[in-house]
């Protein structure tokens, strides 16, 4: 097992390996979108989507039996008709890729989807464009997977707060202040762990940390957690963001 309160800096597919099975109280992350970010351009669609069904069967494994995997995750934009012939820029949907992934490759099941708003994003659109009819993306998709254990009863920690379909529109934090192109809130990770973590001193992880979020949040609620990012860039403001909790 992989000591706890770590950034691993590396492959997530290669450092998962080193988890134990049924070792990971909750999983909280938010996996590459595939929209072109710079660590995304030299992936074609079935790089990507080999890389994501082998982590959700990794997941699978390492989570406890009854334990939770909440994902965030965009729908793709289908610039350039990667992912099929189009006459305009067009979308695709990326819950039919997750459904797949998560219940009919991992064999969990899809316990709760939810929305989240992006109040900033709607606040602060910096511009106005008349030639292509759609809206700005202004929301995400908040999945919860469960890996099943043979038994029908759930865990319930705060069920007002659990029970919400729309998150986030109170959530004020701007995910351009952690020098990371595609971060989420502190609030989202915080959310995550009070309605899916049963108490303090769980082992949370995420296998694509980016800026060290999910960490951050770990750290302010008492819970263990295990890191794993690629890139050292990203590492290196993870790691001083961890820093910063403890001063």
């Amino acid at each position: 097992m992989l000591a706890e309160n770590r950034l691993y800096q590396g492959d997530c597919l290669d450092v998962l390996k080193n988890i134990e099975d049924d070792g990971i109280d909750l999983i909280v992350t938010s996996p590459p979108y595939f929209v072109g970010k710079e660590y995304e351009r030299t992936a074609t669609s079935c790089e990507y989507g080999r890389l994501m069904e082998a982590s959700f069967m990794e997941w699978c494994r390492v989570l406890k039996p009854g334990g939770y995997a909440v994902v965030n995750f965009g729908d793709y934009f289908n610039s350039g008709n990667r992912f099929y012939a189009a006459d305009i820029p067009a979308c695709y949907p990326a819950t039919v890729n997750y459904f797949k992934w998560g219940v009919e490759t991992a064999g969990m099941d899809l316990q709760a989807t939810r929305i989240w708003s992006k109040r900033f994003a709607r606040m602060g659109i910096p511009f106005v464009c008349n030639s292509h009819p759609r809206p700005v993306f202004d929301y995400e998709h908040v999945w919860t997977f469960r890996k099943r254990n043979g038994s029908k009863v759930e865990f319930v920690n705060d069920r007002k707060l659990s029970q919400r379909g729309v998150i986030g529109d109170d959530w004020t934090s701007s995910a351009r202040l952690d020098s990371h192109c595609a971060a989420f809130p502190t609030e989202l990770p915080l959310w995550a762990i009070r309605v899916y973590s049963r108490q303090e001193d769980d082992l949370i992880l995420d296998p694509f940390a980016g800026s060290g979020t999910t960490g951050v949040a770990c750290k302010r609620l008492g819970r263990r957690f295990i890191l794993i990012e690629k890139e050292t860039r990203y590492c290196d403001v993870a790691s001083q963001r961890l820093e910063r909790v403890d001063s």
